[in-house]
């Protein structure tokens, strides 16, 4: 007999093996009063436990920064900066010292506290940071009672090797120790395709499936399951056929990723001889070897928030250094820098003082930040500068909205360049500089910019957001981010059009560049320069170079109509070959 349940698949894959159920058992918090000549002491017990949680989530974000690249580092550090937040570990203190309760209980009436306050607030980007915030709060008070969460969540002593882990719900931190046992696929009753677990869970390869609320209740312990992570299903069967079905299905994904090993040396020429380019997003030298490795012609985007994300704001002279290495890890191709893209989820140490307003992600955040803190911004502007002329950079401009902020970044370039005339200090006189379109209004008049910009760079991520106003990472709205939206594709395509028109070469650095299924879709819409994560290039590269694109225009002219009834999904399965 064969049991069928179905959820969303995170990302194609297989995974064969035995279930283990992982219970979390549940965490009981306990009141009590502490004498008012032991307060002091009870403080330090709860900095101890602050300061075991920091070591266990740095050493997970080392680790990850080794084995994932940056983007799941930034996961485990945004819950490893919320430790030194103000309203968890100040305020915990205060209630400590002030009403003489215990550590265990003062976080929770903090997280009472928090939680209640983000109900309130009608804006669902602030809501769903709650779940960031209950889960830290969790993590410091299992240190505090001594119930590990490592074998707590994880049974680290037991052998989790080639099991397929059903839970409940998964923190980041849950699969990036999973990962490490080498645990062989995640069913998750909770969560979201677009959540921090789940984006962890693709950057690690790992076979995910969200969204199955019975998975606990009907699975059983050991139990034989297979997990389709293309069609989003698990199965439950002891079927020999089936199970030797997908063991072939797991030879040949194997195999694939084996073979993009050839197109390393290769020309990215389409098959009907269009060149693209190939970029890579980075922010460290490995990341940049790595993807000179796949053949990139230039870094589409280096960031740079991890600078501001230490004890202390950078000044010029430490920025100059990062900046100087990147450009010599890149061997002389073009390295592009972004400027601070701070703000929404990304304001943490000394530069959350930076930000302010009810709703970060609408409000006070990117170039709106560097406009508003100029000096700060004066100081990366003149370090981006100073490292162009150890070799080819090019500076990008996040979060345009208005025309008119170019116009202000342009002097503000001007006064830098004048400074740096003065100490006698060399640059490029003619950096490119280009702006980054990822509000829709931006995308909507890429004329009016074309003239104060080099080059342009379409952030996919927010600009769906945006155009959608539903968060990715929100379990609650997720479902309706969705990059084959009729306005989404309509806009991607109007944007490309128009850059080409006004002659000002366009790239995309968002994910969907790095999603080998959208590759023929943007190729259609007229894209010629992607920029992504290294792990991604041989994949997008090798669907470039068994693409057609004048049969992908074809397909992309029918989308409209969605013959023989085809859903958008179904549609993009038929473009790329798998649907007939």
């Amino acid at each position: 007999m064969t049991l069928a349940l179905t959820g969303t698949g995170v990302m194609s894959g297989v995974a064969v093996g035995p279930a283990h159920l992982l219970i979390r058992s549940e965490l009981e918090i306990q009141e009590y009063q502490v004498p008012d000549d032991a307060r002091e002491q009870e403080v330090e017990r709860f900095q101890s436990a602050l300061g075991e949680a920091r070591r266990h989530l740095q050493a997970l974000a080392d680790r990850l920064r080794r084995t994932a690249g940056s983007g799941a580092e930034e996961i485990i550090r945004t819950h490893l900066h919320m430790l030194d937040d103000a309203v968890i570990a100040d305020d915990t203190e205060s209630t400590i010292l002030e009403q003489g309760c215990n550590a265990e209980w003062a976080l929770q009436m903090q997280l009472e506290h928090i939680v209640a306050e983000f109900r309130s607030l009608d804006d669902e980007y602030i809501r769903s940071r709650e779940e960031d915030v209950i889960q830290v709060v969790r993590l410091l008070q299992r240190t505090l009672s001594e119930a590990a969460e490592a074998g707590d969540a994880h049974e680290s002593s037991l052998k989790l090797n080639g099991t397929i882990v059903v839970a409940r719900e998964l923190t980041p931190g849950d699969v990036a120790l999973l990962s490490e046992q080498e645990v062989a696929g995640l069913v998750v009753a909770r969560g979201s395709a677009h959540s921090h677990s789940a984006i962890l869970a693709r950057s690690l390869r790992l076979p995910m499936i969200v969204g199955i609320p019975s998975a606990l209740r009907i699975l059983q312990e050991n139990e034989p399951l297979i997990l389709d992570g293309h069609y989003g299903a698990v199965f439950a069967t002891d079927d020999e056929t089936i199970q030797r079905h997908y063991h072939q299905k797991q030879r040949k994904s194997r195999r694939y990723r084996l073979s993009l090993d050839q197109y390393r040396e290769h020309d990215c020429i389409t098959r009907d001889g269009i060149k693209v380019e190939l970029q890579a997003n980075a922010e460290r030298g490995d990341e940049i070897a790595e993807a000179l490795n796949c053949g990139i012609q230039a870094v589409g985007l280096y960031r740079s928030e991890f600078l501001f994300t230490q004890d202390q704001l950078p000044d010029e002279e430490t920025q100059y250094g990062y900046y100087r290495k990147a450009v010599e890890h890149a061997g002389g191709k073009p390295v592009t820098i972004r400027t601070l893209d701070l703000g929404a989820d990304k304001a943490w140490g000394p530069a959350r003082q930076l930000i302010s307003g009810s709703n970060p992600a609408l409000g006070l955040r990117a170039l709106r930040l560097c406009l508003r803190q100029p000096e700060m911004f004066r100081e990366q502007l003149r370090a981006i500068l100073r490292a162009s002329a150890d070799g080819p950079v090019r500076v990008l401009i996040p979060m345009l909205t208005h025309p008119a902020e170019m116009q202000s970044v342009r002097r503000i370039l001007a006064q830098c360049r004048e400074e740096l005339d003065k100490r006698g200090q060399a640059y490029d006189s003619n950096l490119p500089v280009g702006g980054m379109i990822e509000v829709p209004a931006a995308a909507m008049a890429i004329d009016h910019f074309s003239e104060s910009l080099d080059f342009l760079s379409l952030g996919t991520n927010d600009l769906i957001q945006y155009l959608l106003a539903a968060d990715r990472v929100d379990d609650q709205v997720a479902h309706l981010y969705n990059p084959l939206h009729p306005a989404v594709i309509r806009l991607l395509g109007d944007a490309l059009q128009s850059a080409a028109e006004c002659g000002v070469p366009m790239a995309v650095c968002g994910e969907l560049a790095g999603d080998a299924r959208y590759t023929r879709l943007l190729l259609a819409l007229g894209l010629r320069v992607f920029s992504m994560h290294p792990s991604y290039l041989l994949e997008v590269k090798r669907t470039i170079i068994e693409t057609d694109v004048s049969v992908a225009r074809q397909h992309l002219d029918s989308l409209p109509e969605q013959p023989d009834n085809l859903s958008p999904e179904q549609w993009l399965a038929r473009l790329n070959g798998k649907l007939h």
